[in-house]
């Protein structure tokens, strides 16, 4: 009897986790495709405009406020709150990333050592990588 209940117990936490993942798959990919566009806006300037950008952001706002984990919300909270402070530029790369990883372990993934993920978009992620070190240690 109690064998049976410990069972279905597993199995709804598990047929929520994977409900819970399709229903993120759709969301968080376009989030990562949000972040190649503004990568690549940087080579080619305005191949992605202001307006497209804010309407993605919407989008992506709107589809987490159902879909996202507590841990990316509050992440995706920090980063619009950082964003405001073009000082913070180089820590919000860093709260993309940890967005990104949040988003991995949503679907089931390993999450990725600090810096594996932006090295994707950045060709000196380990010089970014010291500078935000010596900056944590003063």
């Amino acid at each position: 009897m109690l064998s049976s209940i410990i069972a279905k117990r597993i199995e709804y936490k598990r047929n929520r986790q994977e409900y819970l993942a399709k229903k993120r798959e759709i969301p968080y990919g376009q989030f990562v495709d949000m972040v190649y566009k503004i990568q690549s806006n940087v080579k080619a300037p305005d191949s992605y405009t202001d307006e497209q950008m804010i309407s993605d952001i919407s989008q992506f706002s709107r589809q987490i406020t159902l879909w996202g984990s507590s841990k990316v919300v509050n992440k995706w909270v920090e980063f619009r709150e950082k964003s405001l402070n073009p000082a913070m530029a180089k820590d919000n790369l860093f709260i993309l990333e940890e967005i990104m990883n949040e988003m991995r372990a949503d679907l089931g993934l390993k999450k990725a050592k600090k810096g594996r993920l932006l090295a994707f978009f950045i060709n000196d992620v380990r010089e970014l990588l010291k500078t935000q070190t010596k900056q944590n240690k003063n």
